[in-house]
């Protein structure tokens, strides 16, 4: 039987993540120390024990969950696997994993990524909303997002994608808050502004 080994994006990052691996194994304590150091802040601070508005800053999360993949996968009793991969985020942790590129150089990539992501996202805030529902919801739930979000920018128009139903609404944070209260009247399964 093959094994693999998939690197969540990001998203996946929790309070506490890591910490287990960082008291019971010195090569993941090892590990952990020099990604501090790569970093010049000590991020694993913020992964044990930081509050959940710091974790979501995407300078430290996306860090955070490299760091918590790769140790987890290269410190930990799980089986050799014979391939690897990642969604976004995670095919940097895939690439480390697989031996294409160094934990430094994975590191310093992704430490360059989430900084220019943060930046971007300072200059350009957004929102995004998932709105989980029938076939029949996502239709009229695309009509009332398309039409709210006319007077915006292109970069603001409704996106959908077709897995499991649902509509995806990468939108000003302004238009995200207000189709809130519209698209929750409309008994979807799941509305995540």
């Amino acid at each position: 039987m093959k094994r693999a080994l998939v690197f969540p994006g990001q998203g996946s990052q929790f309070t506490g993540m890591g910490k287990e691996l960082y008291q019971s194994s010195a090569e993941a304590r090892s590990l952990m120390e020099r990604a501090n150091e790569i970093l010049g802040f000590r991020i694993t601070d913020i992964m044990f024990e930081g509050s959940d508005e710091e974790l979501r800053q995407t300078r430290v999360t996306q860090p955070a969950i490299f760091l918590h993949s790769v140790t987890l996968a290269g410190c930990s009793s799980l089986p050799i696997p014979d391939m690897v991969g990642g969604h976004s985020l995670g095919e940097f942790s895939a690439l480390v994993a697989a031996g294409a590129v160094s934990f430094e150089d994975g590191l310093r990539l992704v430490a360059a990524r989430a900084g220019a992501m943060q930046r971007c996202c300072e200059l350009h805030p957004g929102a995004m909303a998932a709105i989980i529902a029938s076939k029949a919801l996502i239709s009229g739930s695309y009509t009332l997002v398309h039409e709210a979000a006319r007077p915006y920018p292109a970069r603001s128009s409704p996106q959908i994608t077709t897995a499991k139903d649902r509509l995806l609404s990468p939108a000003r944070a302004r238009l995200c808050h207000q189709l809130a209260p519209p698209l929750r009247r409309q008994e979807l399964k799941g509305l995540f502004p």
